[in-house]
């Protein structure tokens, strides 16, 4: 098969027609990529908006949190305090036995077992 001067003009409209469709191909994805991106990054932006108002929420309510644990703490504190009193009260003797004891043990752990 030759090349005739009819078909040569039919193959360059060919290679022109396909460089145009490609060349269009390639905007339109440059313009899908594009969105792509602008959405990812609106995504982003949003979320990193709702953690930091989370956070700055949460930084908010610390100092109120710190206080309730404190206030709860000190009561223990003294609910324990006061059993400890009434129980001295009640029973002296026993409570002076247990100090001694205590005191013992703590003494005889804290000194450690010598070795001779």
């Amino acid at each position: 098969m030759t090349d005739t001067p009819e078909t040569l003009p039919t193959v360059t409209d060919a290679a022109e027609t396909a460089a145009s469709k490609l060349e269009k191909l390639k905007v339109d994805l440059k313009d899908q990529a594009d969105k792509a991106i602008g959405k990812a990054k609106d995504a982003a932006n949003a979320a990193y908006d709702k953690a930091a108002a989370k956070a700055k929420e949460l930084a908010d309510a610390a100092p109120e949190k710190a206080r309730e644990v404190r206030e709860r703490a000190q009561k223990v504190a003294e609910e324990g305090t006061a059993k400890v009193r009434t129980t001295v009260q009640e029973q002296p003797l026993a409570a002076l036995g247990a100090g001694i004891a205590l005191g013992f043990v703590v003494g005889w752990l804290l000194s450690g077992r010598k070795k001779d």
